[in-house]
């Protein structure tokens, strides 16, 4: 009976040995999971880095899925950051006009009422400047069309971002700045 008694120990001594060995294993497995894990983490983290700063507008900070570029300077801002400076600027022009009639001035600023200005030689120049450094803009802006490829599987992998710009109902029009540009007047 002593003989099997030591054969059990010696074999539950081997089963030990052998656990102890898996443990180890997993233990090691585990550890390189749990550094993997961090490596990804960080991985994201700079991805997420990466795309707010290529989707930020210069003028809110926000993220933009839809971007727009100053060709005379280069700032990239989103369409409801840059219609709202450049509206307020074709506001301030028409109101500091003592030429301009007064149903022009009460009518909301469209394409009809911008041609109607120009027609009617109550606006032969547009002023407009960047919002950000005030360089003298000629150009509508340009949508920035290269990145969106990027967005669009970067928001899948990671969400949308927290301070992601809603997007303007206008960027549906076919002309999205015919309101405030118009291709006869001049722009200084």
């Amino acid at each position: 009976m002593a003989t099997f008694f030591k054969k059990e120990v010696k074999k539950s001594h081997l089963e030990l040995t052998k656990l102890r060995i898996a443990k180890k294993r997993a233990e090691k497995a585990l550890y390189r999971a749990r550094a993997m894990q961090e490596d990804l983490k960080a991985t994201v983290e700079q991805i997420t880095a990466a795309r707010d700063a290529v989707a930020g507008c210069d003028v809110c900070k926000g993220c933009a899925s839809r971007q727009f570029i100053l060709v005379e300077c280069g700032h990239v801002s989103c369409y409801g950051c840059l219609r709202n400076w450049f509206d307020t600027s074709l506001r301030e022009q028409i109101d500091d006009s003592t030429i301009i009639p007064e149903y022009l001035r009460r009518r909301p600023v469209n394409a009809e009422t911008l041609r109607e200005l120009h027609d009617g030689g109550y606006l032969d120049v547009v002023l407009y400047d960047c919002p950000v450094c005030e360089e003298p803009v000629r150009m509508k802006p340009t949508e920035v069309n290269k990145l969106s490829a990027f967005f669009e599987v970067a928001n899948d992998v990671l969400g949308q971002p927290k301070n992601r710009v809603v997007n303007d109902p206008h960027l549906s029009d076919a002309v999205l700045w015919k309101d405030l540009f118009h291709d006869e007047i001049q722009y200084v």
